[in-house]
């Protein structure tokens, strides 16, 4: 998931468009994805190889390197997701990093911000919640300044 977010980034960074991206992300795989995405290969015409677009790799890709039932557990260890004895700052950054595992339940900024108030701790909640924020990122600096 993290090599997916990273090979994305780079398409962002270097303005990749969208017809080349599989193209560009096949030169990027290594050892057992590289020898996986060559048995797919295989299987396709020239022209079913030219259309498959990034959006459809990164869903073979996932359901080839990150198992259903890991990402099952993922997603629940994301939405128990409680702070305990972590600062505010070590909680959000596993907040952050879980976030990335969980795509569809960080759909919007709101979801997010949702998540993250009812996994702080009790006082910081109450603390923070009496405010609007209009971003994630405000919501979080408040639950540190508290």
């Amino acid at each position: 998931m993290r090599w997916l977010s990273d090979v994305e980034e780079c398409f962002f960074t270097c303005f990749c468009p969208a017809d080349k991206r599989v193209k560009c992300t096949l030169n990027l795989l290594r050892f057992s994805a590289k020898d996986w995405w060559r048995l797919i290969n295989m299987s396709y015409t020239p022209e079913q190889r030219a259309t498959v677009s990034w959006e459809q790799f990164s869903e073979m890709f996932r359901s080839r390197f990150v198992p259903l039932v890991e990402r099952e557990r993922l997603s629940q260890e994301y939405l128990d997701l409680r702070q305990g004895t972590e600062s505010v700052t070590e909680i959000t950054k596993i907040f952050t990093e879980r976030t990335m595992f969980c795509p569809e339940f960080a759909s919007s900024e709101q979801a997010q911000m949702t998540q993250y108030l009812s996994m702080i701790k009790t006082d910081i909640r109450q603390f923070v919640s009496t405010q609007c924020y209009g971003s994630l990122v405000e919501l979080q600096e408040a639950a540190r300044r508290r």
